[in-house]
């Protein structure tokens, strides 16, 4: 709808130009605790809806995101955090260049790592990776990007960009696992389709 709405609007003044963008990439992600700060790595893949405003040099759209930030068992963060985003994002572009900035929300997951088997009678109680049992919590996502382009031809690109991410969990889930925020700086590879 979001998209619609900006072509309308957009298609008065100049065309605007459709563009999907598949971006994968990784990067150092800071879990910031009540009693620590620790870093760690995280990995992305995001796809890009949206449309790009000739006249003004404004793109503008959605965000779908996946992410993986990894655990740190040797600084006491033993979990991996699983995660889902959706955001608007509005930006500018100008020759090989794009800026963008985005807000949104998403789902964060963390699995338990230590769940009790029982055993046979004389057994020890087994402790295994259950991904069965998901904790989630709803978190604010806010973004903010620049990309360049590698490559240019008439119907695609490929650029590189440079993303920071804040994702805030609920209160709830920030009391259950000692978590204020996580930042995330993304070094990321994109395939521009249907681009300007």
């Amino acid at each position: 709808m979001t998209c619609g709405l900006w072509l309308a609007v957009s298609s008065e003044a100049t065309a605007a130009v459709p563009l999907t963008t598949a971006r994968i990439g990784l990067g150092p992600s800071w879990v910031q605790a009540s009693d620590r700060d620790m870093t760690t790595w995280g990995s992305y893949g995001a796809f890009r809806f949206g449309a790009f405003q000739e006249r003004l040099n404004l793109i503008a759209g959605l965000d779908l995101t996946a992410y993986l930030i990894q655990d740190a068992p040797d600084k006491g963060w033993r979990y991996d955090i699983h995660g889902n985003d959706v955001l608007f994002f509005l930006g500018y572009a100008r020759d090989s260049w794009t800026l963008w900035g985005g807000i949104g929300a998403g789902q964060m997951r963390i699995y338990d790592r230590e769940t009790p088997q029982e055993g046979n009678e004389g057994d020890p109680i087994v402790n295994e990776y259950d991904e069965r049992r998901a904790h989630r919590s709803i978190s604010q996502v806010t973004e903010a990007g620049a990309s360049y382009d590698l490559y240019r031809s008439h119907y695609g690109k490929i650029d590189a960009s440079l993303t920071w991410r804040r994702m805030v969990p609920e209160k709830g889930w920030r009391s259950a696992y000692a978590l204020s925020m996580i930042d995330c700086l993304q070094f990321e590879i994109g395939f521009k389709l249907l681009g300007w």
